[in-house]
């Protein structure tokens, strides 16, 4: 049976897509890796990485209370939820080789059952498996968000900790959570895509990634790697949809003009 037309797009694009990747970890293996723009709130988490290893206090990695594969069908939720399960994995990495202590939570069961496996694979990759205590990664709530940002809250009140990473999909209960560490005075860094949390994360911390830049953050927190390649891959594709957009207005401005055909649209 014959492919239709749309089919031997997609699998083009699949092809190109694979074939880009394929590329990007060429480069980032050899080492030709591109200029990046810093990141400070990154910055605030390594240093924290450090001062954990001397002072023996834990740093607080979390994700956030959303859920993966949400029953609203919410994609954003979903994304923001695997770059922040990305950053732990990263931080996790980063610990294990300095020997500085961490303390992940969650507030879904999904996430939590994720970053176990997470959690334990980047410390054996790192050689120091034995460091790994299944006690370090803890469940807060399931499908409740302001009983995660409690939960969080308490952690900060009982727990000596060095800093907090709070990276994934947040709301409006992260309030609760940024006004707990401002008081506190302890360092946190933040990120999220989530309109109704940037501004309470910019109000309690200095240190906030901004809409895509949580996705992008793995790759500055590990070693030159397969972050980095997919990060390439990811802005590559992104300029060509901005590209194929732009085009396409321009196309729409000057069809009646010159009376072009119409754009087909998809079905």
């Amino acid at each position: 049976m014959p492919l239709s037309p749309e089919a031997i797009i997609f699998l083009l694009l699949v092809l190109g897509v694979v074939a880009v990747t394929w590329l990007h970890h060429a480069r980032v293996g050899a080492g030709r890796l591109p200029a990046r723009r810093p990141l400070p709130p990154i910055e605030t988490l390594r240093s924290a990485l450090g001062r954990g290893a001397e002072t023996g206090r834990a740093t607080h990695v979390s994700p956030g209370a959303s859920v993966l594969g949400a029953a609203d069908g919410s994609r954003a939720t979903t994304a923001e939820l695997l770059a922040g399960l990305l950053v732990a994995e990263r931080v996790a990495g980063e610990a294990a080789l300095n020997g500085a202590p961490i303390l992940v939570s969650s507030g879904d069961a999904v996430a939590h059952l994720a970053l176990r496996g997470s959690v334990r694979q980047a410390y054996q990759v790192a050689g120091q498996a034995q460091d790994y205590e299944a006690g370090r990664v803890q469940l807060l709530a399931h499908n409740d968000e302001l009983a995660y940002a409690a939960g969080v809250a308490t952690l900060y009140e009982r727990q000596p900790l060095e800093a907090s990473a709070l990276v994934g999909g947040f709301n409006q209960e992260f309030l609760l959570i940024g006004e707990e560490g401002a008081q506190r005075d302890l360092p946190q860094m933040a990120g999220t895509t989530s309109s109704a949390a940037l501004p309470l994360m910019l109000l309690t911390t200095p240190a906030t990634l901004i809409g895509e830049e949580i996705y992008a953050a793995e790759a500055y927190v590990g070693p030159p790697g397969p972050a980095q390649a997919r990060l390439l891959t990811q802005d590559l594709l992104r300029t060509v949809v901005i590209l194929l957009l732009i085009a396409g207005f321009v196309y729409g401005l000057v069809q009646q003009a010159l009376d072009l055909p119409p754009l087909p649209l998809p079905l």
